[in-house]
Order: structure tokens, then C-alpha cells, then sequence
């Protein structure tokens, strides 16, 4: 299991590298963007910058930084391996092999006492020699047990396209390949073909589509519709809506709702939040979300309610990030009652990336 060998071992001694340097020296951290996480944050998507000249030279090189630098040749050699294995040699186009690996190592504490330890990783990579509209994404999770629901991070994939908590979930590890069919400023769609690491091995296939709509110059829209199929319980289809609404420079809202049918569960599973984001500086940004949670095969249709914030902050380097996570929710419990549940997580998370332009002769 590529990720949960020695490369996660890797990276927590790593983190710890930098926090020991960190205590040795005080090195200026120049303010650089941060995203929050959430849906498109896509958020995700953008957690690289970049330090100032001065800051970066002082920043002397030490253990941590070079077992980055080795992690990320190491894997950008094996994609573009990869991509020439399969790739063909018709054009004399320059184009970019690139990939993004994020790591994220979670402790979450409750009220009762548990203390739990879980860990999530995705890479996505850009195969542009075989072709510019082909993604290979891998997406892995060894979570913590999580009592609370959530909105699905990633409609039609096994194990991260549920609202709904599951309880003792097993671990997690899958393949997709991706092809674009759609890329413009408003519109987006990609069908998928994957499978899920387990014996026997489970397929899936899903199609999404996207649109999005500016509705003036601080509000836009997003629709989305994911039709999938999976091997193991057979079709299935989510809805999804998003309305953001940017307040100042530094403050959005953001509702979104997601419904999921499928003949994997009775009823319609779905889910809504709404969200204060605040960029507070360059480097760091807290958000506040409500959310409530449900399925229409009960007879009170809501399962739960969830209040939490996020913290996140990037530090010591421009590609390390922590978050901070503390939360109630209330479960809907056997008597139909919905008793407070508290509990706090902490997040350490390391981005790799690299690119090479590839010519094709």
C-alpha cells in the first residue's frame, strides 16, 4: 500500500524535523496565500506559494526540507516514467507532466475521552504525453472513526461520496482514471473509470457534470450532477448546489446542499451547510459552518446537526499546513432525542508537487 508505508513514516518524521528546527531558530516566514478547505476550495487545490527572496534565503536547509526535496524527485520521476511507458511520440508539442500529493495526518479527541489517530492522502496526476485531457487520481484514507456527518468530498467514489457518518468504515484506497470532456469558464465534465484496492477488487464509473454562473460581480452559482455505477451495489446519482457569496476581499459565505440516491441505501440521503469564511492573513483563515444532515427513509428525516470551526494556518514552510477543528454535533439517538456530542481534531498536512515540460519528438 503505497500509502501507508514508509512513506508516511517519512513524512511524520519530517514534521517533527521541522518543528525541532523551529524551536532552534527563529526563522522569519514571509506572508504568503493560504486557502481554506472546503468543497472547491478546490480549496485544496491552491495551497502553494511562494516566500519572498529575502525569507528564502534565510531559511537555511536542513534535514526536513532536503527528505522533502528527495520525496517529490522521487515521484515526479515515477510519473513521467509512467507517462512515457504509455505515451506516444506524434507531436513536436511541448507539454507539462505534473502531479500534487497531499498528505493529511488527523488526532481527534472526544468528550468521552477516545483519542484517535487517522490519516488521508490524494494524488493527482497530469499524464498530458498520452493525453493533455487525462488525470490519474488516487485517493486513499486510513481515517478516524468520524461520529459526525459531513457533505460527500467526492460524489460517486467509494467511501467519499456519503453524508452520512459510517462508523468503523475500513480503510481506503482508490484508482481513477479521469478524461475531460468539458473545460470552459462556466461549464466542466469528466467521466471516470476506477476501482477500489480490496480483494475481491470493486469497479466504479461516474460521470460528472458542472455548471457554474456568475450571478453579478459578488455572487456565483454552481450546479452539479454526478451519475455513477459500482459493481458492489450497483447505480446511484448526486445532486449538488453551491451559492457563494463574497462579502469583502476577505470574507465570503457559502451555502451548499447535496442530495445522493442510490440502491446502495434506502431513501435520499442529503445533507446542507452553510459557511463564514475569513481570510484573517496572507498565511492563515478561519471559517465557521453549521450544517444539518438526514435521509428521508426516517420519520424525523434529520439525523443530525453539526456547528464547527476551522483554523488553518501554513507555517515553518510553504508546504506545511496545520488546522485546528473544534465541534459539537447532535446525533439523533434511539429515544429521537438530540443529545450534545463534543470533540476537536487537529491536522497536519504536506503538500508535494512537481512538473516537468515533456516534448514530444
Amino acid at each position: 500500500m503505497f500509502f501507508y508505508s514508509r512513506a508516511h513514516k517519512l513524512l511524520l518524521c519530517l514534521a517533527v524535523c521541522l518543528l525541532l528546527g523551529r524551536l532552534c531558530q527563529a526563522d522569519a516566514l514571509a506572508e504568503t496565500p493560504a486557502t481554506m478547505t472546503g468543497e472547491d476550495s478546490s480549496a485544496g487545490t491552491n495551497g502553494e506559494s511562494e516566500l519572498a527572496p529575502d525569507d528564502a534565503a534565510a531559511l537555511s536547509p536542513n534535514v526536513a526540507d532536503t527528505a522533502h526535496r528527495m520525496i517529490e524527485q522521487d515521484l515526479l520521476a515515477r510519473v513521467i516514467a509512467f507517462d512515457d511507458l504509455f505515451g506516444s511520440n506524434r507531436t513536436d508539442m511541448k507539454r507539462q507532466t505534473k502531479y500534487q500529493l497531499r498528505w493529511r495526518n488527523s488526532f481527534r479527541a472526544d468528550q468521552v475521552g477516545k483519542i484517535k489517530f487517522g490519516t488521508t492522502a490524494g494524488l493527482n496526476v497530469t499524464l498530458s504525453k498520452i493525453s493533455d485531457r487525462l488525470r490519474l487520481v488516487i485517493t486513499g484514507e486510513d481515517e478516524l472513526e468520524q461520529r459526525s456527518p459531513s457533505l460527500p468530498a467526492d460524489p460517486g467514489t467509494p467511501g467519499f461520496d456519503r453524508t452520512t457518518s459510517q462508523d468503523n468504515r475500513p480503510r481506503l484506497v482508490n484508482t481513477e482514471l479521469r478524461y475531460g470532456l468539458l473545460r470552459s469558464s462556466s461549464i466542466e465534465s469528466f467521466v471516470g473509470v476506477g476501482v477500489r484496492v480490496v480483494w475481491p477488487p470493486e469497479a466504479f464509473g461516474r460521470w460528472r457534470f458542472q455548471f457554474t454562473q456568475q450571478l453579478n460581480e459578488t455572487m456565483l452559482s454552481r450546479i452539479g450532477e454526478t451519475f455513477f455505477i459500482k459493481n458492489a451495489v450497483g447505480l446511484g446519482a448526486t445532486t449538488d448546489f453551491t451559492l457563494q457569496q463574497i462579502i469583502d476581499p476577505q470574507t465570503m459565505v457559502r451555502w451548499a446542499t447535496t442530495a445522493t440516491a442510490s440502491q446502495e441505501f434506502e431513501g435520499l440521503e442529503w445533507g446542507s451547510e452553510l459557511s463564514l469564511n475569513h481570510q484573517l492573513s496572507p498565511i492563515s483563515a478561519v471559517a465557521l459552518t453549521g450544517g444539518v444532515y438526514g435521509n428521508t427513509i426516517t420519520a424525523a428525516a434529520i439525523e443530525s446537526y453539526r456547528l464547527f470551526a476551522r483554523y488553518r494556518r501554513q507555517f515553518l514552510r510553504e508546504w506545511l499546513y496545520f488546522e485546528l477543528e473544534p465541534e459539537v454535533s447532535w446525533p439523533r439517538n434511539g429515544a429521537g432525542r438530540y443529545p450534545a456530542f463534543f470533540a476537536g481534531t487537529f491536522r497536519l498536512e504536506v503538500v508535494f508537487a512537481g512538473s516537468a515540460a515533456v516534448a514530444k519528438q
